[in-house]
């Protein structure tokens, strides 16, 4: 006998920042339900409407910045029979947000009012989901938590078994958006631990990734994954040139000046400036 059909997955747009195709979130399943990433605070009324009905028995996030996990307070909530699944280092952050607050203040003080305040998750519904650990959804659908840090120290994605379909979070960057930066955001972007974790993704042999920042691609997923490294190196070399003979905000400055950032929505400006400092923080971390 062949396998089963390949589980429903859908793609619910965010409307990060307002914008269309900036951030996604994911419906897993078609009886019981997985909701993969909550997008922003702002988000949480679209999120409510998409699973209004649906037996919705787990919530992944695949880290604790306000693009991901800030819904997940709200979605808690609402489903109080849900588990939020994150990574060990993530759960704190989601319990009680305020640090996750004062951070992202100070790391992009003119995006804040763009993500809203997160509410907490309550205590008894999260999980510190360990590296490997599979969660059951019936039918044939098995979604593994696969530690994946570098973007961020607590960073996760998530592999559907049936489909392979990689939910990859932030660690694989972006996907036909106009930010086509290296998500090097700050405080915390590790470049060397980021490159492991990619080696690692792509001994999975996903068949499908679906981005956060966005949408699901349905072929060349080692290719994608194996072009992300790329970036990277590339992205490095030339913040690290740039920095030579300019100013931390002359860097910043030079990136934006490019022609094909000009015109683009102030959030996605000041995402790419969040990338640019958080690189150059990871280069020069006095600065």
């Amino acid at each position: 006998m062949g396998p089963g059909p390949l589980p429903s997955i859908r793609c619910i747009d965010t409307r990060q920042f307002g914008l269309p195709r900036r951030g996604a979130s994911y419906a897993v399943g078609s009886r019981r339900v997985a909701l993969v990433e909550t997008g922003t605070p702002q988000a949480a009324p679209a999120l409510l409407e998409a699973v209004r009905g649906l037996d919705l028995v787990y919530i992944f996030v695949s880290h604790v910045h306000l693009d991901h996990a800030g819904s997940a307070g709200a979605l808690a909530a609402a489903h109080p029979q849900a588990t939020v699944v994150a990574h060990p280092r993530a759960v704190k952050h989601l319990a009680d947000p305020r640090r996750l607050i004062a951070g992202v203040r100070e790391a992009s003080p003119d995006l804040f009012p763009l993500y809203g305040e997160p509410t907490p998750v309550p205590v008894g519904q999260l999980h510190a989901a360990s590296d490997g650990e599979r969660f059951d959804l019936g039918g044939g659908v098995v979604i593994e938590a696969v530690h994946a840090p570098g973007h961020a120290p607590h960073h996760a994605c998530f592999f559907e078994h049936e489909s392979r379909t990689l939910f990859t979070g932030d660690a694989v960057g972006n996907n036909g958006i106009s930010v086509d930066v290296p998500l090097t955001v700050p405080p915390r972007f590790d470049f060397d631990i980021a490159l492991e974790t990619l080696k690692r993704l792509h001994k999975l042999r996903p068949a499908s990734l679906a981005f956060t920042h966005f949408g699901r691609v349905e072929e060349n997923a080692d290719t994608l994954i194996d072009g992300y490294r790329r970036e990277l190196l590339d992205w490095f070399d030339r913040i690290r040139a740039l920095r030579k003979d300019r100013s931390f905000d002359a860097v910043v400055d030079t990136v934006l000046s490019e022609s094909k950032y000009e015109g683009l929505p102030l959030a996605d400006r000041l995402s790419i400036e969040m990338c640019v400092r958080g690189a150059l923080l990871t280069l020069n971390p006095e600065d």
